[in-house]
């Protein structure tokens, strides 16, 4: 059993800062990475998760 709770989870959490991966989804092309604190701030929305 998967207890993940977003596809991927365990792969994105064990990017390393400035990694980053590219996820294709119907033909567009997005860029994952770990955000510091300042991309936070100046995108200011998200989801966040809380165990």
């Amino acid at each position: 059993m998967n207890d993940s709770r977003i596809p991927f989870e365990q792969h994105l959490l064990q990017l390393k800062d400035h990694e980053q991966e590219v996820f294709w989804i119907d033909g567009k092309a997005f860029i994952i990475m770990p955000a510091t604190l300042e991309d936070i701030e100046r995108i200011n929305k998200g989801y966040f998760c809380m165990d």
